[in-house]
């Protein structure tokens, strides 16, 4: 018996490999190859146009020496820290509200999925435009409310650059969080509600101690795969502000694009990136993990 579970297996095994050979080829020659001819460069003193002699570690030390670098690296966690808590908190309300039966809710769901469908440079640009110093709609609310006397430079203050940056990508997000925790939530047992509000919880103590614990895999997911995305995120940050004004939303892609476009080092400008790779594995690891451990609870229920 043992025997023929050996072959089985092996006969299996070969199938799979065959099956996703290529797959493999495929990964190995689009992913594979470029990034290691990438780090490879990333050792070198490699210049647009020009040639690339081994240097050893000296871009990663005058990167870690760097007080323009480690600011972008600053930036980055302050962007991404307020965008995914901000994501998390409107995409939570969000998916709240529309687990809610109402007329029209249908209609609703698809236009709140706008900000995640449409191209983000359409975006972008209408950011842009709300957030002009002159004629913008942000300006002109806040002054037909009272609340400021004269027109705020947006994009020419630290602070409310980066602030410009978070909303951009709060907005932009918030829809994968809402419909990620809307699906989770429509799987709870409507008795579990009842049973709480029988032993007169109310409707905060329901979601604290009902809704929460069932969405908590749910909004771990939602946020480990969105830190990937807002970690990389380069075109939004670029397009609106270019980094400015002196650095001040200048986050880590943006930094390596202007070292090796701007100031043509590529091999240092690789190196930013080969920088950020461990944090991307320790992210990418924990996420392969979560999924597949509860692809593996939902086969065990199964069986």
């Amino acid at each position: 018996m043992e025997g023929n579970a050996d072959a089985s297996v092996r006969r299996n095994t070969k199938f799979a490999y065959m099956v996703n050979a290529p797959l493999i080829i495929y990964m190995m020659c689009v992913l594979a190859v470029p990034m290691i001819w990438g780090i490879s460069l990333s050792f070198t003193n490699k210049t647009i146009g020009g040639g690339a002699d081994f240097i050893g570690l000296k871009n990663y030390i005058t990167l870690l020496q760097d007080k323009e670098y480690l600011n972008s690296l600053l930036n980055t966690v302050k962007f991404t820290f307020f965008s995914i808590a901000g994501k998390l908190v409107f995409g939570t309300l969000m998916a709240l509200a529309l687990n809610v039966k109402f007329r029209g809710r249908n209609i609703v769901r698809a236009l709140l999925l706008i900000p995640w469908t449409l191209p983000n440079i359409v975006a972008v640009l209408n950011w842009r435009w709300i957030f002009a110093a002159t004629g913008g709609i942000a300006n002109y609310l806040l002054k037909g409310l009272h609340l400021i006397d004269q027109d705020l430079i947006w994009f020419g203050s630290a602070g409310l650059a980066m602030t410009t940056i978070i909303m951009a990508n709060v907005w932009r997000g918030t829809p994968f969080f809402g419909i990620s925790i809307l699906g989770k939530l429509q799987t709870i047992p409507g008795d579990y509600y009842e049973a709480a509000a029988m032993d007169g919880a109310n409707i905060f103590q329901r979601f604290w101690y009902v809704t929460l614990p069932e969405i908590k895999d749910v909004i771990l997911l939602s946020m480990l795969m969105s830190t990937i995305w807002t970690i990389n995120e380069f075109e939004s940050v670029w397009l609106l502000t270019g980094g400015g004004p002196n650095g001040s939303t200048e986050v880590m892609n943006v930094f390596s694009y202007k070292t090796a476009m701007t100031s043509m080092q590529l091999g240092k400008g690789i190196a930013v990136s080969v920088l950020a790779m461990p944090v991307f594995m320790i992210l990418i690891y924990f996420l392969s993990k979560k999924m597949l451990g509860e692809e593996e609870t939902k086969r065990r229920k199964k069986a």
